[in-house]
């Protein structure tokens, strides 16, 4: 599947570092700007991924510290607080 995507009203300076940008990459100016889109958003998923990765890694800390534990039932503690 092909998209065509227009932009209109790029700053004139971007626009320049763009063409000197594709010119010492020997690419096209459509081909240059393709290859930071595609660039920027692997590294996005890349970041996504990695503080997902992080975040897990929290978690199975956490249930590491609380694994031989025992807790109370929440339910009795909130009725016992809706009582008040």
């Amino acid at each position: 599947m092909t998209t065509q995507v227009v932009l209109g009203n790029i700053n004139p300076v971007v626009l320049e570092k763009l063409q000197s940008l594709a010119q010492s990459h020997n690419r096209s100016l459509e081909d240059e700007v393709k290859t930071i889109l595609e660039n920027f958003v692997e590294a996005e998923v890349v970041n996504q991924e990695s503080v997902a990765a992080q975040a897990w890694g929290k978690i199975d800390i956490a249930r590491q510290r609380h694994l031989d534990k025992i807790f109370s039932d929440s339910v009795e503690l909130l009725r016992e607080d809706r009582n008040r």
